[in-house]
């Protein structure tokens, strides 16, 4: 098993009861889960604890997270800066926000390169090339010598995936990853997140609000309402056949065409 999550609590300062509770998964090696749920559900939150990076005022109140059978409420910040980038990666809503927009990308692509393994420059600034041309953008070169302001959405969002598997970690975890793209460039991500964890043999949990790319990535998927679990199975069980009222709920919001419902 790679990844066990049991009755997890999180809690945010000065809030009484946890914003998220007793959640509980498990996830295997190459596996895709899926989380969806609406806004505030607590999907973020589940994997920002995962990777130990909630915001300010906010902790782990209870349960457990073991990954490969590692303690991770247990590890050191030394451990979780070793973990982090290289074990375990984060894909963000929009990775443009989350790189410095006063340096290029090959000096912040660079950098984190360097901060995470033994290389000099040049093969550092040639494994960068090698995972940009592999997100399929054109000229990476042109890439590394251009700012954040200077790509679209879609651009910089391969930028941030293909750092994120720039070490092959065995765990991506990717918050909304589409939710900020046009949908023809939704789609090209999404093909190219498939392709990346299933070639390489990485698990992934992406957090989505839309149970159609949910259906068509995962092989598990769970479903969460107010910071609690409603449903949690095989996505095709889920989708299929839905035990729950509101997972029932976001099926209907996916439109038909033509009589065939895209989830």
């Amino acid at each position: 098993m790679l990844l066990q999550v049991s009755h997890l609590d999180v809690t945010y300062h000065g809030k009484a009861e946890p914003t998220v509770h007793d959640v509980s998964f498990e996830l295997e090696r190459g596996q895709i889960l899926a989380i969806v749920g609406e806004s505030g559900s607590g999907k973020t939150t589940v994997i920002r604890a995962v990777l130990n990076c909630l915001p300010r005022g906010a902790g782990i109140s209870g349960g457990k997270m073991s990954f490969e059978g590692k303690d991770l409420l247990s590890l050191s910040p030394g451990e979780w800066r070793s973990l982090r980038g290289s074990e375990i990666s984060m894909i963000f809503q929009d990775s443009g926000n989350m790189m410095n927009p006063v340096h290029t990308i090959g000096k912040q692509y660079i950098e984190y390169i360097q901060t995470h393994s033994d290389v000099n420059r040049q093969e550092a600034y040639d494994l960068a090339i090698e995972k940009l041309t592999l997100m399929n953008l054109p000229n990476p070169e042109n890439i590394m010598s251009s700012y954040t302001f200077e790509l679209s959405g879609g651009m910089r969002q391969r930028v941030g995936i293909a750092m994120a598997i720039t070490f092959q970690p065995k765990l991506l975890l990717a918050d909304e990853p589409t939710s900020a793209l046009d949908v023809t460039t939704q789609a090209q991500i999404v093909g190219e997140l498939m392709f990346i964890t299933r070639g390489s043999g990485a698990s992934m949990i992406i957090v989505t609000h839309n149970i159609g790319v949910a259906s068509y990535l995962s092989d598990r998927l769970l479903v969460m309402r107010q910071g609690k679990t409603v449903e949690c199975g095989k996505t095709k069980d889920v989708i299929e056949h839905p035990q729950a009222d509101y997972t029932k709920t976001l099926l209907a919001s996916v439109p038909e065409i033509g009589g065939k419902r895209y989830a």
